[in-house]
């Protein structure tokens, strides 16, 4: 039986001050004569923690009010978790007895030898532990607690690892928690071949402080260490599904393989457009072409939008799938398309040569890059060209463009010369829109990002930094001017669509992020109502040229809010944009499709929006976004970590990137890998932190650790599953402690066995 724990410790707190039996409690709680061993065995565990005295003639007192605290536990990677509490169980005691609300607002530490079966997400009640609490005011050391019950379980299944035993048992480790559980039986697969899979587990009994749990295997994804079973892990870590079910793919099939003559209705010709399409040389889905004209007082620029919402008709099987993808996922040589290839490399995608079905803008700017005019409108292409960055590029310095015709093969075709002028044309847009995006204090982020080239076989061979080239500028400015317009031409016509909103930073943050600059004498003003985007865009400016340029640009990228869709606008604080949306990438982000929608509605004269309210689309298609996020981010981290594994013992070049209480974080100069160095690690001296300058200080030698720093370092370890490489300094490894350090440490910074207290901020990122 399920030993009722809380009421137990209710029981006890009630006869707090008094000494009672097993029996007496039993009776109390009301449990049967079988309970009795299991009553016994939590009671001294209590016992051993403080929390209760065993006296004689087995009696068991309480003296002080124990609290109790319920909430979900995030688990860490190293085993232990910290308890949010959501509610407090203490009695609202007198004076000194511990009672009230002593620790609201303060996660609770739980070591992973008293998580007593709980696992990540679980929620729980717990003890906190008394010594800690009469400890913290003079050691400052975190509260630590105790799990007594899980309250709601997070999980039904598990992603892991399989493992036999010698004794042919079959043992389930999940990732990344490292909980075990045995396995009982399978679906489909014999025990014995599942030694070494990566696996989904149906949990039949969930593991206690004393046993494993128990399950069986419901799904298997392959070997541990193919990288296309990394991806699928990573999906399914964040719920992203990975294959289309029979009915998507049927209806997929059936969308059209060309556009056909009907499909000419109600659209303006543009064929003989010269639209062209600028991608990565690696795209297969091309969903927006742009043409411009240069006029005597200005621009005419046209952007095409590939028409999804003609092939994806509202609660569709294929529109229900998009939704609930909410958009492709990018990994390092693979993508989980938000849609089927047939349409998003077909009949959706704006192949050379082929006629498509768009969405186009005509916009109209003066020689200032100010818009004067827009139109929108359904209408029908031809992609004159498809063009790369590295081939746009090639044009603006001033060489021969060739194009591509599509095939699988890629050969060059000579590209006709008015498109080489008009890309010349574009250039001189490009640079107008942009310097005005910069006077009305658009923050522009100039950050690189990972390069990670694979083999053959899927195993990364190369990190380095994506080179950032004026071509891709050249089309984010269209692509943030034909937005804008979108978004403006909306909201003429109706207050609720689907937003993008940037909210500005919150005050403390930029306050904080004031006191860190002015350390290398640069600084920008926050007033009292919150800072200007202007004021930031001169904090850029005085960073541009410096050492500290990347590391204030990705500390100021830290310190933003993260931008979100909203049914309602709000502006965009980091573009300095009244009004912004998504629409230039409907193949790919299922806001775009909805704007699409929402659009082709008000130019065919209906305002009204059927179905799942805007409000619910913004909240679903935000959330879709950041576990798209999370997927990736965790496949590029993998990514780097199995590159470096073989590189263990050697020494690379490198500069300080961030500085916490547990250490530095360091980025190699050679390769766009970033470790840590761990302040245990740093033997040389003891070093404390300064938050406000955002530094390590030595406390004998004065030595600074700080953000821009370069540093010689050695690889130490490399923890492919937590995502983990540690770096150490070779001139200060902690073998090179001396004794007279060690007596320097003051004793308030030791524990009983004389190391270093952990704290929450040890957690690594």
């Amino acid at each position: 039986m399920t030993l009722p724990t809380t009421k137990i410790v209710q029981e006890l707190r009630r006869f707090r001050g008094q000494a009672t039996t097993v029996l007496e409690l039993m009776a109390a709680v009301g449990l049967e004569r079988d309970a009795r061993r299991q009553l016994i065995r939590f009671l001294d565990a209590l016992v051993i923690e403080g929390l209760l005295q065993h006296m004689r003639h087995g009696r068991y007192i309480m003296r002080r009010n124990v609290q109790m605290v319920s909430g979900p536990i995030q688990l860490q990677s190293a085993g232990h978790a910290f308890l949010s509490p959501t509610e407090y169980c203490g009695e609202q005691g007198g004076e000194g007895d511990g009672g009230g609300r002593p620790y609201e607002d303060d996660d609770l530490y739980l070591s992973r030898y008293r998580l007593m079966g709980a696992m990540g997400g679980d929620t729980v009640t717990a003890l906190i532990l008394p010594e800690n609490y009469e400890r913290r005011s003079r050691s400052g050391r975190r509260k630590e607690g105790l799990v007594i019950a899980v309250t709601q379980r997070a999980h039904g299944r598990l992603l892991g690892r399989c493992s036999q035993q010698r004794n042919g048992q079959l043992l389930f480790c999940s990732e990344p928690s490292g909980i075990q559980f045995t396995v009982t039986m399978t679906q489909q697969w014999p025990l014995a071949e599942l030694d070494g899979k990566i696996a989904v587990l149906a949990i039949d009994r969930y593991p206690t402080a004393q046993s494993h749990g128990e399950g069986h295997i419901v799904e298997l994804f392959g070997e541990a260490g193919d990288p296309q079973v990394d991806v699928k892990m990573a999906a399914y870590r964040q719920g992203i599904p990975t294959e289309f079910s029979s009915v998507v793919l049927r209806e997929a099939e059936a969308a059209a393989v060309a556009v056909c003559q009907q499909d000419y209705a109600g659209r303006v010709d543009l064929c003989s457009l010269p639209l062209v399409t600028i991608d990565g040389a690696d795209a297969r889905d091309f969903d927006d072409a742009v043409a411009l004209k240069e006029l005597a007082d200005g621009y005419r620029l046209w952007v095409a939008i590939a028409d999804v919402s003609h092939y994806v008709q509202p609660d569709s099987a294929i529109d229900q799938a998009a939704w609930e993808r909410g958009t492709s996922v990018y990994f390092p040589g693979s993508c989980i398309p938000m849609l089927p290839e047939v349409l998003s490399n077909g009949i959706c995608s704006l192949n050379p040569n082929v006629e498509r079905l768009v969405v186009a803008l005509e916009l109209e700017f003066d020689q200032h890059g100010n818009r004067t005019a827009m139109k929108a409108f359904p209408a029908v292409m031809k992609s004159h060209a498809r063009l790369t960055y590295e081939q746009v590029q090639h044009c603006f310095d001033g060489g021969e463009v060739s194009g591509d015709d599509g095939g699988e093969d890629c050969q060059d075709e000579a590209v006709d010369p008015t498109i080489a002028a008009m890309i010349q044309s574009m250039y001189r847009l490009a640079h107008q829109l942009r310097c005005g995006r910069n006077r009305r204090g658009a923050l522009d982020f100039d950050l690189p990002e990972a390069d990670i080239q694979l083999t053959d076989a899927g195993v990364p061979h190369f990190v380095g930094r994506r080179t950032r080239l004026e071509s891709h500028r050249l089309i984010e400015e269209f692509m943030l001017a034909a937005n804008e317009a979108v978004a403006s031409l909306v909201l003429e016509q109706r207050s609720s669509a689907l937003f993008r909103v940037h909210d500005a930073p919150d005050l403390q943050s930029m306050q904080s992020l004031q006191q860190f600059v002015a350390t290398f004498d640069m600084g920008f003003n926050v007033a009292e109502g919150g800072v200007q985007s202007h004021e930031l865009l001169k904090l850029l400016k005085q960073a541009q040229g410096t050492e500290q340029e990347y590391t204030i640009n990705r500390i100021l990228l830290r310190s933003m809010k993260q931008a979100r869709y909203d049914a309602e606008n709000h502006g965009h604080f980091g573009l300095a944009s009244e009004a912004y949306c998504h629409f230039t990438s409907p193949i790919r982000r299922y806001p775009d499709l909805i704007q699409h929608r929402l659009l082709l509605k008000l130019l065919a004269g209906n305002d009204r929006w059927p179905g799942e309210s805007l409000a619910a689309l913004a909240d679903h298609t935000t959330t879709t976004e950041r576990r798209a996020m999370l997927a990736e981010r965790d496949i590029v981290d993998l990514r780097k970590c199995q590159f470096m594994e073989d590189k263990v013992g050697l020494r690379y070049a490198g500069f300080i990137t961030a500085v916490t209480a547990f250490g530095f974080f360091v980025e190699l100069n050679e390769f766009f890998i970033e470790g840590l160095v761990h302040i245990r690690r740093l033997g040389d001296d003891y070093y404390r932190y300064d938050p406000e300058k955002h530094c390590l200080i030595g406390q004998s030698r004065r030595q600074i650790f700080q953000v821009g720093n370069s540093v010689t370092v050695e690889v130490l370890q490399i923890q492919a599953d937590k995502r983990e490489i540690d770096f150490i300094l070779p001139a200060l490894s902690q073998q090179n402690v001396s004794a007279s350090t060690e007596k320097r440490r003051p004793a308030k910074h030791k524990n009983k066995q004389g190391g270093r207290h952990r704290t929450k901020g040890r957690n690594r990122r």
